[in-house]
């Protein structure tokens, strides 16, 4: 700036008009000439008199006087200066911290004379910025003690955010490169094409979760991480970038699998003294002898239905131990859906009677045999079937509809529609949790065991199905299966709890 100082006045009046911040004008040896009202205010000083005449360094304190000298240096050679903070003392002692920007004044010949500085008291921002930084404290020590990491990606750029979390979570440098791809290297390799599915899941549908597995590129253990990411879009739908959690959950799947080998072991031990009660029962109803009374035959009725009920809750347990333990045989056989269905059906009959159900069956009389294992298929109709029964009042509706998908090639379409209670909307998503049973199906049946639907998704899981449902409460539910003709048996890597 090249204004001779007898120029800088009204210069320096159109500043101070300009700019709500303090002015202060020194002399080439940072001693105070000018000032406007405003340092009145911010410094606590009362007139002139009071700070004319001082070294700018006065109103610095002592620690960053060194630098704020420097500083000065730096003008009379760069001419200007920006950005420069340090702590003021005001009049009272107390302290403020300040935002300053300097400019030099030179003569005709180019000699400095004046140096105007604009001042910014940038306390109460500080503040915020301080309370803001404390709060990212707290959240990184909340994540570093929970094993929980958040991120974002900006999918336009392809760059991502990291909290500190996920770098020690993932056993990275902070100062790693960070992208789908180096990433991918550690994701055990039989799960990366879920954490794909996951990727494209979230950006088409804005959501996604995901248990996966990951190699730690240090010590080369397998740990379990639960992720969870949302989608944000601009106007049209396309996407911006995406947001989530990573939940290290290795301890969870540990315990998980240890009360899975016991319930397994328990279900096989308990699976045959429940077995003998329930045939023992069996035959004295099927001998109908003489010798038993109408009130013992009632007694034994009782103890058969409830061996019954027992035996397939065991069964049940067994199914679900198997499945998530990855030691459920597949032996593939060619079968007929309409007549698994019908066979699985006829165990209903007595209740179906009972509670005057209307039940309808509907075939396609084209249908090919399924190449599959009898005891998993027979297990889905079974889960369906008794949670259409048993959650349909007396007289209502149920109906099983077999057909070929129209929509996919070479797959069978299973629907099984009730006149039931339905399932509360703020319910659904956790139909096929492992235990859930929704708050009306508690209050009407007082049985159940909440495994059905979970046993049914792990099956098709595990057989390359898919099933999805519509309900409506007390309007009743349809649930859909799609089975390839030819399921393809895959390694089980259903998450535990989907």
């Amino acid at each position: 700036m090249n204004d001779t100082p007898a120029d800088s006045l009204p210069s320096f009046k159109r500043r101070v008009v300009l700019f709500p911040e303090a002015v202060f004008v020194v002399n080439t040896n940072a001693i105070i000439t000018r000032l406007d009202r405003q340092t009145f205010t911010m410094f606590g000083w009362a007139n002139e008199q009071e700070i004319i005449g001082k070294s700018f360094y006065d109103l610095i304190v002592e620690e960053d006087i060194a630098n704020v000298k420097s500083a000065f240096q730096k003008i009379l050679v760069d001419k200007n200066i920006y950005g420069l903070q340090c702590n003021a003392k005001r009049k009272d002692g107390s302290y403020l911290r300040i935002s300053a920007n300097g400019s030099v004044f030179t003569d005709s010949q180019g000699v400095p004379q004046e140096i105007i500085i604009v001042v910014h008291d940038i306390t109460p921002h500080l503040s915020e910025l301080e309370q803001v930084r404390e709060a990212e404290r707290q959240l990184s020590e909340a994540q570093q003690i929970a094993h929980f990491g958040s991120w974002e990606w900006d999918i336009v750029s392809n760059k991502f955010r990291w909290t500190d979390e996920m770098y020690r979570l993932f056993s990275l440098s902070p100062q790693a490169e960070v992208n789908n791809d180096s990433l991918m290297a550690y994701v055990l390799e039989e799960d990366r094409e879920k954490v794909r599915n996951f990727l494209s899941q979230s950006i088409a549908d804005g959501s996604s979760v995901l248990d996966y597995r990951f190699v730690d590129p240090q010590s080369s253990a397998i740990r379990w991480f639960h992720s969870r990411s949302k989608t944000l879009y601009d106007g049209n739908h396309k996407p911006l970038r995406m947001v989530g959690t990573v939940h290290d959950v290795t301890h969870e799947k540990e315990l998980d699998q240890v009360k899975t080998q016991f319930l397994s072991l328990a279900s096989h031990q308990m699976r045959g003294p429940l077995t003998a009660i329930n045939w023992n029962a069996e035959i004295l109803l099927q001998q109908q002898t003489t010798n038993l009374t109408d009130t013992q035959k009632k007694y034994v009725q009782e103890l058969y239905d409830a061996s019954k009920q027992i035996v397939r809750t065991t069964n049940d347990l067994l199914t679900v131990s198997e499945l998530e333990l990855d030691r459920m045989p597949f032996k593939p056989e060619k079968l007929s859906l309409t007549k698994i269905a019908k066979r699985v059906l006829e165990d209903y009959d007595r209740i179906i009677v009972e509670k005057k159900i209307i039940f309808k069956e509907t075939y396609s009389g084209d249908l090919p045999d399924i190449e599959t294992d009898m005891y998993l298929l027979k297990t889905i109709f079974n889960q369906l079937i008794s949670n259409a029964v048993s959650y349909t009042p007396p007289e209502g509706t149920v109906t099983m509809t077999i057909s070929v998908d129209p929509q996919r090639t070479n797959t069978f379409l299973i629907a099984i529609a009730d006149s039931g209670y339905g399932i509360p909307k703020d319910q659904q998503e956790k139909v096929f949790s492992k235990m859930f049973r929704a708050n009306n199906a508690k209050v009407k049946v007082m049985r159940g065991t909440g495994l059905g639907l979970y046993i049914v998704k792990l099956i098709l899981k595990l057989n390359g199905g898919e099933i999805w449902f519509t309900s409506e409460e007390n309007k009743g539910s349809t649930f859909y299966i799609a089975l390839p003709f030819v399921p393809k048996p895959q390694k089980n890597t259903v998450k535990i709890g989907a």
